[in-house]
This record gives structure tokens, C-alpha cells and sequence, in this order.
């Protein structure tokens, strides 16, 4: 399968932000990630980066955990107006429109990097995942949430269902290429959302989720949440 371009994907999520998207997946992903963040070996501090920040809500999340600084960054343009709408720390949020896989920034910048069901988006996942390697400390660690992954089967309609394409890694390949960017004490967690799962009457059947059993799997795979120290 061919990969999206940056302006295709850039156009699917300005679209999501008219959709209401912006804010479901804000609250869709929020439980898993607040397990992920109370996971990370090191406290939240210094300065935070957020990768595909969407709305902002886990850049202000950070502040909200000990976070001095954090920035937001997207490929859409319409999620960093919405980010910058919904500000909270004034001087604290920075936001700007940006490619995961080529970040303007110096090295060794961040204490703590974010990415939250955006890798399998990127044309080249591998060169984002060197990159965020790159502007991290030295001592600083990465935390990274999927939900689309090789072990969540009940997640690989999706591939079909998206108007973009995506990338499809296993556990172990996802663990070697951090290994081999230089990555270290990696950990890799399959999370379950702890909130109840949507009764069976209320379901709806959609592209994504052609079946209520469907579902029910996605969510006893649960999430896949990675963390890595540079």
C-alpha cells in the first residue's frame, strides 16, 4: 500500500477537527494515556513535547502533572488553532503546525516526548521515531500510545475504513527499531481502557466497527503504550 503524503493527512485531520473529531479523541484516548503517564519511571518535569497534540489536552495535561513547559505540535492546522483556542497556561502551552519526521528544534531539548495514536499515520514512522530520539535529553523518556497494532486483530479494519494510509507494526518490530535508534530500558504494555465498555443495545455498526464482538476484542486487546529512556 502507497503512504499518504503529509498534505493528504494534513487535510483528513482539519477535517476531523469540523467533524467534532478533535474532542472524542481527546476523551476516547484519555483514560489509557493517564495509565501510560502514572507508568513513566520519572516524574513529568522540565520541558514536554506532544506529538499529533490534536486539541492540546495531554500538553496541558503535562503542565497539570509538573511539566514547566510544554509544546504541542500537528500536522493540521486546524487542530493548533483549536489547541491555541482552548489555552489554559497562558506562557506554558506553546503550539505550532509541524511534521513529526523533521522537527525545528535543537537537540537534546525535551525531558518527556508524547505520541498518542499518530506513529502509524507518518510516511515514515521509523525516521519520526530517530527524530523525537534526536530532541530528547539525554536521561529523558518517550511515551507512545496505538491502538492500531499487530496483536489487536479487531483493529485491522481500520486500514481499509481510513481515507488514509497507515502503517501496521507488530510489538517486536516496534521494540527492534527503537532498540536499533538507540532507545533504552523499553517497556511495552497492552492497556485496557478501565471505563465500561458500550452495552451491546446501545451499539452502533459503522465501517470501523462492522461488529459489536468486534469491539468487545479492541477492547480486551487494549492499547498498546510504550516507554523508552534516552
Amino acid at each position: 500500500m502507497g503512504h499518504s503524503s503529509l498534505e493528504e493527512t494534513a487535510k483528513e485531520f482539519d477535517q476531523w477537527v469540523q467533524n467534532g473529531r478533535a474532542e472524542s479523541m481527546a476523551n476516547g484516548h484519555g483514560n489509557v494515556t493517564l495509565q501510560l503517564l502514572e507508568k513513566l519511571p520519572y516524574e513529568i518535569s522540565g520541558k514536554t513535547l506532544d506529538i499529533g497534540c490534536g486539541n492540546g489536552w495531554l500538553v496541558r495535561e503535562c503542565i497539570s502533572q509538573g511539566a514547566q513547559k510544554s509544546f504541542g505540535i500537528d500536522i493540521s492546522p486546524k487542530m493548533i488553532a483549536e489547541a491555541k483556542r482552548l489555552e489554559h497556561f497562558e506562557g506554558r502551552e506553546i503550539y505550532a503546525v509541524g511534521d513529526a519526521q523533521k522537527i525545528d528544534i535543537p537537540d537534546n531539548t525535551f525531558d518527556l516526548i508524547t505520541s498518542i495514536e499518530s506513529l502509524y499515520y507518518y510516511p515514515n514512522p521509523v525516521q519520526a521515531l530517530n527524530e523525537w530520539y534526536r530532541i530528547t535529553k539525554a536521561g529523558g523518556q518517550l511515551a507512545i500510545m496505538i491502538d492500531l497494532y499487530e496483536e489487536s486483530p479487531a483493529t485491522h479494519s481500520w486500514i481499509a475504513a481510513l481515507d488514509i494510509s497507515v502503517h501496521l507494526f507488530s510489538m517486536k518490530q516496534l521494540k527492534e527499531e527503537l532498540e536499533n535508534i538507540g532507545w533504552k530500558n523499553i517497556q511495552m504494555h497492552q492497556l485496557q481502557d478501565t471505563r465500561p465498555m458500550k452495552p451491546k443495545e446501545t451499539f452502533q455498526v459503522s465501517t470501523f466497527w462492522p461488529s459489536y464482538e468486534q469491539y468487545v476484542s479492541y477492547r480486551e486487546a487494549g492499547s498498546l503504550c510504550i516507554i523508552a529512556e534516552k
